[in-house]
């Protein structure tokens, strides 16, 4: 007997594959359209000033159909998107465009013509924002004043949202995959993750299937997922970007402030989007709903000609593989070479920010985020981390005496000591450790130290193959520090694993520092998760982290390394 959640998955899945062969069937197959690649290859920016200015064979409707054609291809290969009623849509506004366009000769607003997918917690007009569970699938948005305000900024400048794209169950994962759209695939191998949760965005615009993505991150969802697909991303601070208008997990969560951000193949696309996006916040009459935000529109910045660069390759939480290490340590090389100031930096406790971000995300013991699902099954990546708060409070003493005592982790005991209910009294507690953590890690770093940006790894490890993740979550420590302490932070690709040089020796291990239990099974034994025969090719990525407020610096500086590194993707 078919289940309830299954009863509507399989109707979710049926109709998005019957919209995709309508789709293939009325534009044709992408591989079957060589014209596409003058559009899928241009930058966001050339698209729209090729547009405007009428170039020979483009149109706003061309545009638009080579991006669904190749959208419907990367759905194929990676079961990156959700809503796709959304592609009817766009043709129907691509045809308006340019009807409009041949009449008045008008092309106004910064994305013009450009069509865009969305994560699938920004609410669309029409559509669900289903967070991969059933009790919000067939639930569209249906008033114009609960659509994201991203979307709304994005429409009145003239873009053309397209397509969402898939994310984990509830959000609360790196693993994209959820009982109604089950997995997405990373683009480089289907055998493992695209990272989550903007994990179907980054699926996409690797692949081409959208010339700009929006996320969102409030502990590495956006940066993770462009890390495993190898491309770009910026994870603002909260208060730069208007955020309302997008489906929560957990409604009314103050404890860690999730952001939203876009994602693209380079960082001259993030910068384009970025520009045109805060300038929209301060100049049009979309209706911000008394968001409370920043007054700072796109400001230009001058990069000094001599940075100084903090870096580490360890937060000795859990040990970093050779191939993380080694896309630092390049990066580290060739900004030395270029004549900036490069100086290790050891990042203060990072444990206790861990410790930090668990304790708030289970504080009442993840009753309000575990309320999405209804009777859906859970999936295997958020076990762990709800696992503290769902035991008996005297079994889960137990378990963290066996692993403090007779296991002897102490680092993933204390860690999951924080992983439970708690007392109001708790809570202030650990958001007064919050901000201690971030006041004294921000004073070290940029009053101290005075460095104009800092340069470490995504995570441990590259892409991890599906399910992996399950017993991996705190993982995610390499991006949830800088949503603790609130910085400014841009991902993007610098090399590939390399089977040779990334190798791990069998004493990698010795001396670590880190939480032994996890570091075990990212590295030893038979199916430990860093094999680089497996990983070979994989993109790897660096963080580039700057003050709060920063935007335009630290995409500043990321293009600067961006074009000392020469990643080819």
């Amino acid at each position: 007997m078919v289940s309830h959640t299954e009863s509507i998955a399989l109707r979710k899945r049926a109709e998005r594959e019957t919209l995709v062969k309508e789709m293939e069937e009325e534009l044709g197959l992408s591989s079957e359209h060589s014209e596409d690649e003058q559009y899928l290859s241009s930058s966001p920016e050339q698209i729209v000033q090729n547009l405007k200015a009428r170039r020979e064979g483009w149109t706003v409707e061309r545009v638009t159909s080579a991006f669904i054609r190749s959208a419907c291809a990367a759905q194929r290969r990676t079961n990156c998107l959700t809503e796709i009623v959304l592609f009817r849509e766009a043709l129907a506004e691509a045809r308006r465009l340019d009807k409009e366009f041949a009449a008045s000769g008008k092309a106004e607003g910064e994305f013009w013509g450009l069509p865009s997918s969305f994560k699938d917690t920004y609410n669309i007009i029409g559509v669900d924002s289903s967070l991969g569970c059933s009790p919000h699938c067939y639930n569209p948005t249906e008033k114009p004043e609960d659509e994201a305000t991203m979307v709304k900024l994005y429409r009145k400048a003239g873009g053309i949202p397209f397509c969402k794209t898939n994310i984990p169950q509830t959000l609360l994962a790196f693993e994209c995959r959820n009982p109604i759209f089950e997995a997405t695939s990373n683009p480089y191998a289907s055998d493992r993750t695209c990272g989550g949760s903007s994990g179907g965005e980054a699926a996409l615009i690797a692949l081409k299937g959208t010339p700009l993505g929006w996320g969102s991150d409030i502990g590495g969802s956006l940066r993770i997922p462009a890390s495993y697909s190898g491309i770009c991303g910026l994870k603002p601070v909260r208060g730069r970007w208007p955020v309302l208008g997008q489906r929560s997990s957990t409604r009314g969560f103050e404890g860690i402030k999730g952001v939203v951000g876009p994602m693209g193949r380079t960082v001259a696309d993030l910068t384009f989007a970025s520009k045109a996006m805060l300038n929209l916040v301060h100049t049009t009459d979309v209706g911000l709903r008394g968001e409370m935000l920043s007054p700072l529109p796109w400001q230009e910045v001058e990069i000094p000609r001599k940075l100084k660069v903090g870096y580490w390759t360890q937060d000795h939480l859990i040990k970093t593989s050779p191939a993380c290490v080694r896309a630092v340590e390049e990066c580290v090389a060739k900004l030395k070479a270029a004549g900036h100031e490069v100086v290790y930096f050891d990042p203060p406790d990072v444990a206790e920010c861990m410790k930090v971000f668990a304790g708030l995300t289970s504080a009442e013991g993840y009753k309000t985020l575990l309320s999405n699902i209804g009777n859906d099954p859970m999936e295997s990546s958020m076990r762990l981390v709800t696992l503290g708060s769902k035991i008996p409070h005297w079994l889960h003493w137990v378990v963290r005496w066996v692993v403090d005592n007779v296991l002897k982790d102490h680092l993933f005991a204390s860690i999951f000591a924080t992983s439970r209910g708690k007392s109001v009294k708790e809570v202030w507690n650990l958001t007064e450790r919050r901000d201690d953590y971030a006041n004294k890690f921000r004073e070290a770093v940029w009053e101290q130290h005075k460095f104009d940006m800092l340069l470490c790894p995504v995570q441990a490890v590259p892409a991890l193959q599906h399910g992996a993740t399950k017993l991996l979550s705190p993982l995610s420590v390499g991006t949830i520090l800088f949503n603790v302490v609130d910085s400014t932070v841009g991902v993007l690709p610098v090399t590939r694993v390399d089977r040779a040089l990334d190798k791990h020796p069998t004493d990698y291990l010795e001396g670590s520092q880190g939480s032994w239990l996890l570091e075990k099974r990212i590295y030893m034994g038979e199916g430990c998760a860093y094999d680089t025969e497996k990983m070979h090719g994989l993109p790897v990525g660096v963080q580039v982290v700057g003050k709060a407020w920063e935007e335009e610096k630290v995409l500043g500086m990321m293009a600067v390394l961006e074009k000392l590194v020469g990643y080819q993707g």
